[in-house]
């Protein structure tokens, strides 16, 4: 076995845990006039009709999930993006383009507001959320053109802008998102299960919540505008629209507590954190010592992947086992320029990786859940300790590919790009890192007796009096999501210690004063 094959292993078996029929199935019962939605139980009224709308990339698994536990008692449809799949046992499809929304969007939009619209008031309904139903779906607020979506989402994108603060502006410019398609329902029960992909798990982030109150306001969008610099790119209806809402010139999106949206059920099915736990398993029965970061990878993609790699090629990470995984979740940004090349936020990743690892025998893989990698067809790439010598001997600069955003052509002529195919499932971006330590590390290191986790570029080694830590010290370390662990005791110190990497370096004002330490 070799590290990439087991990189690729440890990815399946964190997409393969996270399949939505899987989750669907776990996680709904029908039966007779009983639904169960998690732990929530729905009942459908006499002579009402059990209802699927589903709603992104895992669109088409989740209906066919869903009608396959209603045995033959319920319809649906499911809008998915062009490419993925649609469903096979049964109800209608539509769909529509990701991740810029086009024709297809719109209309199949238009069907969904339709649909719900004609709904009884005795039926129930179910929708099945998964990542890409923002753009897969859409209708367009008054006033505003489908070309004047599309330009806005592609500001979006390249704007550097966090999903949730993306939602914040989309939701402010749709008919179907922030509540506004479970408002617009013809019934009077309904529910919500869903696939996470965004940091966090905000139910109004997922599709941008569409059956969910929206938390934000115009005036929230109007700030995220200021703080990306954008405005004056954005099509001159959408700027008005956004400074008239903020104004009390057109109605809010449905905010919490709207009796429309009171008291329905919001099931979570699958998120990333499920799938990162399978894929640490998955690195643990291959013989590899597991840490996985406890927090989701966010912010520039070249500067995660550069941290992210350190903390994989650390000197005391690898000491131990001498094969080491460190595994990582979440959603980066890439902030694009004016010509931007061919690529996605996992192959760029990939390439940043690849000079922090260079001489070491390790490897960083890093994949979307979903099987796609920006417009491309890629899922994403890997790259390993010959990697940058190896770009260096084919003439491929790697650094000018990362500036470019050029990352799919670099891989593609080192032979490390990532294809999959669409997975149906979207759970965010999956990183990978594995190491094994150079055999004099292990031996000075396992002389040491420690044991240690890797969390950023500073190392803090703190001393347990009397030989465990008070509440309140572990209160803090939970507070920061600093993870530790015990060992010892140690020749040096001759009592137990918890060591941390720590990511800071002053006092985090959200946890407070950090335990005395001693800097090495």
């Amino acid at each position: 076995m070799t590290l990439a094959s087991d990189a690729r292993a440890i990815l399946r078996a964190g997409v393969r845990a996270v399949d939505p029929g899987r989750a669907v199935r776990r996680e709904l019962f029908v039966g007779g006039a009983r639904v169960r939605l998690g732990h929530r139980l729905l009942r459908l009224e006499t002579g009402g009709r059990l209802r699927f709308v589903a709603i992104g990339k895992a669109a088409g698994p989740m209906l066919d999930a869903a009608l396959s536990v209603a045995r033959g008692t319920a319809e649906g449809i499911a809008v998915a993006p062009r490419g993925y799949p649609a469903p096979r046992i049964g109800g209608r499809v539509a769909f529509g383009e990701h991740p810029v929304p086009g024709e297809g969007s719109f209309a199949a939009g238009a069907k969904l507001l339709d649909v719900v619209r004609r709904l009884e008031p005795s039926d129930l309904l179910v929708v099945l959320l998964s990542g890409g139903g923002s753009a897969t779906a859409e209708v367009a607020a008054e006033g505003l053109t489908p070309g004047d979506l599309g330009r806005t989402t592609e500001l979006l994108l390249g704007s550097g802008a966090p999903i949730g603060e993306m939602n914040t502006i989309r939701r402010h410019l749709s008919k179907l998102k922030g509540g506004q398609l479970a408002a617009a329902r013809g019934c009077r029960a309904y529910g919500t299960l869903a696939i996470s992909d965004v940091v966090g798990d905000a139910p109004e982030d997922i599709a941008s919540g569409p059956t969910v109150p929206d938390p934000s306001t115009f005036a929230d969008a109007i700030a995220v505008l200021r703080r990306y610099g954008f405005a004056d790119r954005l099509p001159r209806r959408v700027l008005d629209r956004l400074r008239d809402g903020a104004a009390g010139q057109h109605p809010e999106t449905p905010k919490p507590g709207d009796r429309r949206l009171t008291g329905a059920p919001f099931v979570l099915g699958a998120t990333n954190r499920i799938a990162l736990v399978a894929a640490a398993a998955e690195a643990r029965r291959r013989g590899y010592s597991t840490s996985v970061v406890p927090r989701p990878v966010t912010g520039e993609t070249a500067a995660a992947a550069v941290r992210f790699a350190r903390m994989l090629v650390a000197p005391r990470a690898m000491h131990r086992a001498g094969s080491v995984a460190l595994l990582a979740g979440g959603e980066t940004t890439v902030t694009l320029g004016p010509h931007p090349g061919r690529g996605g936020r996992n192959q760029e990743f990939a390439i940043t990786a690849a000079r922090p690892i260079a001489g070491r025998d390790a490897l960083v893989l890093s994949a979307g859940s979903d099987g796609i990698d920006g417009p491309t067809d890629a899922a994403g790439g890997w790259v390993d300790g010959r990697s940058w010598a190896e770009a260096t001997r084919r003439g491929v600069d790697l650094e000018k590919a990362r500036s470019t955003h050029s990352a799919y052509a670099a891989l593609d002529r080192l032979g490390t790009l990532l294809k999959t195919g669409a997975t149906g499932t979207n759970v965010m971006d999956l990183h990978v890192g594995l190491g094994r330590a150079a055999p004099a590390d292990r031996a000075r290191y396992e002389m040491a007796g420690r044991e240690e986790v890797v969390r950023g570029p500073e190392h803090w080694e703190f001393p347990a009096p009397h030989g465990r830590f008070s509440a309140s010290q572990l209160a803090w370390f939970e507070r920061s999501g600093v993870g530790f662990r015990a060992f010892g005791p140690a020749p040096k110190h001759g009592r137990p210690y918890w060591d941390a990497l720590v990511p800071f370096e002053a006092d985090d004002p959200r946890s407070g004063p950090r335990p005395r330490a001693k800097r090495r």
